[in-house]
C-alpha cells in the first residue's frame, strides 16, 4: 500500500476542476502565469531582469570601442535599476603567454575629424563624440589633448593586475613613456617573459590609442632597472604580434631585459 503524501493537494471533489478537465488545464495556467508574474517583478518589473545585465562605465576602461570612464560610477548589476546588486566578476587569469597577442583596436583620428558620428559600428557615441572634438588637437600634436584621451579611455587599466604601479608620461607629440613597478612574483616566476610581454602590449596600446611613432617602456623592481625598450610604430607595423616571441623583438628594438 502506497502512503499519503501530505504535500499532495486533496483531489477537488467537484469534476469540473479535476486533472486532465479543460476547467482544470486553464485554473492551473493562471496559477503559473501569476507566479511567473510575481518571479519577474522581484527582479526589476520584466524578463531584462532575468537575463539582461545593465552596465554602467567605470574607471579603467580600454580605448578604442569603450565608453569614456565616468568618477564615481556604479557597479555593473543584475536586473536592479537601484544598482545595488554587483554582479559577481570572474578571476582574472594573468596569462602571461598571450599577454602581448590581444590589444585595443587603433583609433582612426582622421576618421573622427571627419564625421561627428561613429563609422566603425564598434566604437560608442558618446566616446566617439570625445573622439571627434579632440581629433584637431590630437592630429596637431597637442598634449593637453594627449593626456585628455589618455586619462578619459585609460587604455592600460586592463593591465593594472600585472603591476605594482604604472605612470604613462607625453615627452613630445611623437612620444609617449610608460613606466611600471615589475611585480615581484610575476618576474621570479616567468623571467625575462614577463617584462618583454607586458612591454609590446603596453606598447601596442598605446600605438593604438594615439598617433605617436614610438613608445618607450620602462619595467622596474625596488628602484632597480629590470626592462628599458622602444618601440617603434613602423617596426611593429611590418610584424604580426600573435608569432612574435616578445623578448627576443625587444632585444632586435634595442631592448635591455634583466630577470
Amino acid at each position: 500500500m502506497s502512503e499519503k503524501n501530505d504535500n499532495l493537494p486533496e483531489e477537488p471533489v467537484s469534476g469540473e476542476g479535476k486533472p486532465g478537465t479543460a476547467e482544470f488545464q486553464a485554473d492551473f495556467a493562471k496559477r503559473m502565469q501569476a507566479i511567473a508574474s510575481d518571479l519577474w517583478g522581484s527582479l526589476g518589473g520584466s524578463r531584462e531582469g532575468l537575463n539582461g545585465i545593465r552596465k554602467t562605465p567605470q574607471a579603467g576602461t580600454g580605448a578604442a570601442g569603450k565608453e569614456p570612464a565616468q568618477a564615481g560610477a556604479a557597479p555593473e548589476t543584475l536586473g536592479r535599476e537601484d544598482g545595488k546588486i554587483p554582479t559577481p566578476q570572474p578571476e582574472k587569469k594573468k596569462d602571461i603567454r598571450r599577454l602581448w597577442q590581444t590589444a585595443d583596436e587603433t583609433i582612426d583620428w582622421t576618421d573622427a575629424l571627419g564625421h561627428d558620428r561613429p563609422t566603425d559600428g564598434l566604437t560608442g557615441v558618446r566616446l566617439w563624440e570625445l573622439y571627434h572634438r579632440l581629433a584637431p588637437k590630437v592630429l596637431e600634436g597637442d598634449l593637453d589633448a594627449y593626456v585628455e584621451v589618455l586619462t578619459t579611455t585609460n587604455p592600460l587599466g586592463d593591465l593594472t593586475d600585472y603591476v605594482n604601479g604604472m605612470v604613462i608620461r607625453t615627452p613630445s607629440a611623437d612620444r609617449l613613456e610608460c613606466r611600471f613597478e615589475c611585480r615581484r612574483e610575476l618576474l621570479e616566476a616567468e623571467g625575462t617573459l614577463y617584462s618583454g610581454a607586458l612591454a609590446l602590449r603596453i606598447a601596442r596600446d598605446l600605438l593604438a590609442t594615439l598617433p605617436v611613432s614610438e613608445v618607450y617602456v620602462e619595467g622596474n623592481l625596488d628602484g632597480i632597472r629590470k626592462l628599458g625598450v622602444t618601440f617603434l610604430r613602423q617596426q611593429l607595423l611590418k610584424r604580426n604580434p600573435v608569432f612574435l616571441d616578445p623578448v627576443s623583438f625587444a632585444k632586435e628594438c634595442g631592448g635591455i631585459l634583466e630577470e
